[in-house]
């Protein structure tokens, strides 16, 4: 059964929360793995995820760079970012 987890931040925040869970589960990374490609702390990554808190540009950098992406794509709309996301290929460790 496919969980869909239910974002509870709207406008950009929300955005970057669901942008930010689809390429990680896109590329089959834990929030563990992310967070030490990023070089930042899982808990923090959980945290964005969750839409708990806001992301300065440079984790939006950090963020997009661990995960292989251009970061404009992490605020584009979900339905836009998807296939753009299961087009790219699984980041290099």
């Amino acid at each position: 059964m496919n969980k869909q987890r239910v974002i509870s931040g709207s406008g950009s925040r929300g955005t970057l929360a669901m942008n930010i869970q689809l390429a990680r589960t896109v590329f089959g990374l834990t929030q563990d793995e992310l967070a030490q490609r990023c070089g930042l702390k899982r808990s923090y990554i959980g945290a964005l995820e969750r839409s708990e808190i806001n992301l300065g540009l440079d984790n939006v950098d950090r963020i997009a760079a661990g995960l292989g992406i251009e970061p404009h794509v992490l605020l584009l709309n979900p339905d836009l970012a998807q296939p753009i996301l299961r087009a790219t290929r699984r980041p290099q460790t």
